[in-house]
């Protein structure tokens, strides 16, 4: 499915979700909110919605930046105190601009986020340990604070753009993952709902790929490949959109349900 659909699908889970632990406005925004981009995690492998948000803006200022270098290195190697070094100057002008051509692809989104995800997990324990993280026994303790759910967080930030698209990602043990951080948050933030607000927003995503013809991998690498070919990504927008609002209905079915909706069931066990 396409990134806006998962979104779609994401935001409707997180309303059930709010719905079902009964959150008051501000809480039930960030539940919502949360399983939102739940649903557009498992995308981080491929150049997604949720890839380019996180890293487009980042690029470009850095792409600006090495720009205006290249060219003021270049103009610089014509000035007379810069003559006897001006093959040098002009040389790292020019790598400069090529910088800004290179951070283009999507392989730099990659890594671009995959920056993010270890710059959060060191200020994570950094803001914990100060200097004691950079040693063992400071790490140590670091991964077993209250706080280590965002450790784990830039952790799975980092590593999950590098799988090949619908692998690991698109998998229950991802789901899993996904899961125990947002356990850990909902314990140490002490805000109800964050668990379920988390896999169901990535649940979301994975049964909605389930009905395209690629299918995916619950266990993977192993079979069975699962799938109910309803749609073709990019070709069934109709069929989409169709899957898309009756998801709708039945969410707003469910929120006018009152005390049977099965989510608080789940959310107050």
């Amino acid at each position: 499915m396409m990134g806006r659909s998962h979104l779609a699908l994401g935001v409707m889970s997180g309303l059930l979700v709010a719905r079902g632990a009964q959150a008051p406005l501000p809480e039930g925004v960030v539940l919502t909110t949360l399983a939102a981009v739940s649903a557009l995690v498992p995308d981080l492998d491929v150049d997604g919605l949720l890839m380019r948000r996180l890293t487009e803006r980042p690029l470009t200022w850095i792409r600006r930046l090495f720009g205006y270098a290249g060219v003021i290195l270049i103009l610089l190697s014509y000035f007379p105190h810069t003559r006897n070094e001006q093959f040098g100057t002009a040389l790292v002008g020019l790598l400069c601009l090529g910088v800004g051509f290179v951070l283009k692809d999507q392989s730099a989104r990659r890594w671009m986020l995959s920056l993010m995800g270890v710059l959060l997990a060191v200020c994570s324990l950094y803001w914990r340990l100060g200097e004691h993280m950079f040693t063992l026994s400071g790490l140590t303790q670091g991964m077993q604070e209250s706080e280590r759910w965002l450790i784990w967080l830039g952790l799975f930030i980092a590593i999950v753009p590098h799988f090949p698209h619908r692998t690991y990602s698109h998998t229950l043990w991802a789901l899993a993952v996904w899961g125990a951080i947002w356990y850990e948050a909902e314990a140490s933030l002490r805000m109800e709902g964050l668990f379920m607000a988390g896999i169901t927003g990535y649940a979301s995503h994975l049964l909605a790929d389930t009905l395209t013809v690629s299918g995916i991998r619950y266990l993977h690498p192993f079979p069975p490949t699962v799938r109910l070919p309803l749609i073709r990504t990019k070709k069934d927008r109709a069929r989409e959109h169709l899957i898309v609002i009756v998801f709708g209905v039945a969410t707003v079915l469910l929120w006018f349900s009152g005390p049977h909706l099965p989510l608080e069931i789940l959310t107050k066990s």
